[in-house]
Order: structure tokens, then sequence, then C-alpha cells
């Protein structure tokens, strides 16, 4: 059995919630402001407005790969972006909810998907040319990488 199949992507991306919900369930406003990966890193809050716009993005490209033949899939400046939206004055708590809401929208998308559909192609500047099924599996890379993003900045130690 392969590694990356629809089913899986979709495991996988369907426990970022779950997780998220485990690591800022006791996170105070204050501590998800204050809490960062780094001097010049992202702070909790940061990190899931991140998250919330992102879910945006990545459904957009699910659409375009869906909607046309090997599209171009725009690329974003996550640090310009940030600043625009002023990430850093955000409330957890309503990121997070927009986050999921925007998330359980991406699931039933993809959920809905026929074998064909999966296999659709688009092409991302750093990415790559990639289907479906990759798509789904980045964007669950990409939640493991903030969700440790968030960890850390929390106080947890890098184990390697």
């Amino acid at each position: 059995m392969p590694v990356l199949t629809p089913e899986r992507s979709l495991m996988y991306i369907g426990k970022t919630p779950v997780i998220l919900k485990a690591v800022l369930g006791d996170v105070s406003q204050q501590r998800a402001q204050q809490a960062t990966d780094g001097p010049d890193g992202w702070s909790v809050v940061e990190v899931m407005c991140h998250l919330r716009d992102w879910e945006d993005i990545f459904q957009e490209r699910t659409r375009l790969i869906l909607e046309s033949d090997n599209p171009q899939l725009p690329h974003y400046d996550q640090e310009e972006l940030a600043k625009a939206r002023e990430y850093a004055n955000q409330n957890l708590q309503a990121a997070f909810d927009a986050y999921l809401a925007k998330r359980k929208e991406h699931l039933q998308r993809l959920a809905s998907l026929t074998a064909d559909q999966w296999q659709r192609r688009g092409a991302h500047p750093r990415l790559g040319d990639h289907n479906m099924v990759e798509h789904a599996a980045n964007v669950a890379l990409h939640d493991l990488n903030h969700i440790e993003q968030m960890v850390r900045a929390l106080g947890a130690e890098a184990l390697v």
C-alpha cells in the first residue's frame, strides 16, 4: 500500500484540530501573545493566525487544482501577511475557531473527491508539480511544522 493515499491524507489533516485543542487548551491570551519560538520568532497567537489564513490559501489551491488543468498555484509571503493582518494583536480563541470552521469545510470538500480528482495536478513555485494527494499531505506537514513551533514557544525542548 502506498504511503500517501487520499484516506491517509484526510486522516492526517483531520488530526490537527484535535492536537491544537490539546496544545492550546490551557493557554491564556496573554501567554499566547508572549510565548515565541525565539527572539525574532512568532508568538503562539501569530502561528494560530497563520494556520487560520493558510487554510484559506490551501482551499484556494485545492479549488484551482480541481477547476483548472495543471494550474500555477500562487505563492504568498507569510511575513507580509502576518504584518498586514496584525496577527500579534488578534484573539487566540477567535483565530482557532475560525481555523476550525475552515478546516472542517476543507475536509468535507476533500472527502467528496473522486479517485480521478485526487490525481489532478497543480504546480507551485517552491513545491513543484504535485497531485491532490500530495497537496493534502503538504497541508498535514505544514500543520505539523507549526504545531511543533507552538509547542516549542510554550517551552518544550527540542528532542533532536
